[in-house]
């Protein structure tokens, strides 16, 4: 069981955040890591998160078998083989294909963690097996949200809060706390917390309300992917 869990609410105060040695499990909901998780559980073989469009292009073109995917502004970027939307990633599209992928908040968030000793992607897809990796971590635990732009997210926060609530007799910093909370609030209703998000309501203004449902359920998969050496597996 960790020693201690805290809570970064945004990737702009991570720099405030000494990762050293440290466990991390970075979650952006809508919908990096969400879209991550599905896609190992499809059979990807691994994942390479990147800041820009160009980082993707570039690398990408020295890797055989490997898609791109990725958004800006929630839309696919021109040339990208995919999107960031969840429901692409099924195991005909991705089995035992690499993966570049670059998105505007979930991709930053894993890049700022580099520091920390390991890493996991959690979304609320696989909660249960990302509790059950954690409850084995010895030292101290941090949940990175990746946010919206720099800023707060409810979504986020909730996942870390469901994360938080099921550790719950390890020591809490005030973030952790409030974390926690604010999942109790919402647990009962994921699906309507995420259409009331900002965020959820920006994606659906796009057409992309489906992602909503899907982004919501609960233990669809039993992954627990971790970031090692710049590459995301099982």
């Amino acid at each position: 069981m960790p020693t201690s869990i805290d809570v970064v609410f945004t990737p702009d105060l991570l720099p405030f955040s000494d990762l050293t040695g440290k466990t991390v499990v970075v979650t952006d909901i809508l919908r990096a890591t969400t879209t991550i998780t599905l896609a190992v559980a499809n059979g990807a073989t691994a994942i390479t998160p990147v800041l820009t469009p160009e980082d993707a292009f570039r690398l990408a073109a020295d890797q055989p078998n490997t898609l791109i995917g990725g958004e800006r502004g929630g839309v696919k970027v021109d040339g990208f083989d995919l999107g960031n939307s969840p429901r692409e990633y099924t195991q005909a599209v991705v089995s035992d294909r690499q993966i570049v992928l670059t998105t505007t908040n979930g991709t930053r968030t894993l890049q700022a963690c580099r520091a920390a000793e390991r890493i996991l992607v959690g979304s609320f897809l696989n909660l249960r097996a990302t509790v059950d990796q954690l409850a084995q971590v010895e030292g101290e635990l941090v949940i990175a949200c990746s946010g919206r732009e720099g800023g707060f997210c409810t979504e986020d926060t909730v996942f870390a809060g469901a994360c938080v609530a099921a550790l719950e007799e390890t020591q809490l910093t005030d973030a952790a706390e409030t974390a926690k909370l604010l999942y109790q609030t919402h647990r009962d209703d994921l699906l309507g917390m995420l259409k009331n998000c900002y965020h959820g309501r920006s994606l659906a203004r796009i057409g992309l309300g489906e992602d909503l449902e899907f982004c919501a359920q609960v233990d669809l998969v039993d992954v627990a992917p971790h970031l090692i050496d710049g590459r995301i597996t099982a």
